[in-house]
């Protein structure tokens, strides 16, 4: 066997339990009256979106943060004025929320033991619709702030500003690349579950495939009409590391370039995990492949170029 070829690590079947969406999982668990599970489930969602929100809000936070230390009290003051535009704007989008969402663990939990699946369901749906505005705001607010970096300053201080968050990104994700290859798949599937991604995963003997349809950030930002509500969000065609060399890609998803490719070579001399995001504003399928050792190379030929889709 070779360094990347390491066999099967998921039968089809655990695969396509692992692929299920979480209200799939509610809506077995319901059938089989696990009250229990379905409160272990439904915990474990939360979390995800917690950590999701509070990605965010350091997201936003590094933001101005870098913007004082690098165009000072004015760089502040720009970000500030554009943060007005956003608020002011945004409640024709979708609802602002400015906290989480109460947990629907006990609640739902409760439904489900009087025997009551619709009451159930619900309740489920409604706390993650709440959930999907709690988290789209802060993706979109900094989406804004990001626009207004580059509009202001150009692509090489949107790598910059984005170089300063992916300090801390990727130091999750390094933290994360020695734990087993199960191990690795399992945690990426629940947290991009945990921002509303919807997949399918396949395996081969080098790698995981997760097909997003939609891809829960970028895509759905699209999809959900983002660039067509007036809020100004960019799609950057510079020809730049933060467009894979030039391929249009929305403000959004240009962090995926530096922080999975640009920095991702420099710790581990491969890209990682290698994205094969879709260009522009096409909203359609988001494909990762998540090699089984990272330190695999074949990745760097999978990337996606402003020639094609991938180089």
């Amino acid at each position: 066997m070779t360094a990347g070829r390491q066999g099967r690590v998921f039968t089809d079947e655990a695969l396509r339990e692992l692929s299920a969406s979480p209200r799939e999982r509610l809506l077995r668990r319901l059938a089989t009256s696990d009250v229990d599970g379905l409160g272990d489930e439904l915990a474990a969602l939360e979390r995800e979106h917690h950590g999701q929100r509070e990605r965010y809000l350091d997201w936003v936070t590094t933001i101005l943060d870098t913007a004082v230390e690098r165009h000072g009290r004015e760089g502040l003051r720009v970000l500030v004025g554009r943060t007005l535009a956003f608020f002011a704007a945004y409640p024709g989008v979708d609802p602002v929320r400015d906290e989480a969402p109460a947990s629907m663990v006990a609640e739902v939990a409760e439904a489900a033991a009087r025997g009551d699946a619709d009451g159930a369901l619900a309740v489920f749906d409604r706390r993650e619709a709440e959930w999907r505005c709690a988290i789209d705001v802060l993706r979109d607010w900094l989406s804004a702030l990001l626009s207004q970096i580059h509009a202001g300053h150009g692509p090489d201080e949107l790598e910059a500003f984005h170089r300063r968050r992916g300090e801390d990104a990727l130091r999750g994700l390094m933290n994360d690349i020695d734990r087993p290859a199960g191990e690795r798949l399992v945690n990426l599937v629940r947290l991009l579950q945990g921002h509303f991604t919807d997949l399918v995963v396949s395996e081969d003997d080098e790698k995981f495939t997760i097909v997003q349809d939609p891809c829960g950030t970028c895509a759905r930002q699209v999809i959900d009409g983002r660039f067509a509500a007036g809020l100004g969000l960019a799609v950057v065609t510079d020809e730049h590391p933060v467009t894979w060399g030039g391929r249009p890609t929305t403000i959004y998803r240009t962090h995926v370039p530096i922080w999975h490719v640009e920095m991702a070579r420099e710790r581990l001399g491969v890209p990682w995990p290698v994205n094969l995001c879709p260009p522009g504003l096409d909203g359609g399928t988001c494909t990762i492949l998540l090699y089984k050792d990272p330190r695999d190379p074949s990745g760097a030929a999978r990337l996606p170029s402003a020639a094609g889709e991938s180089a």
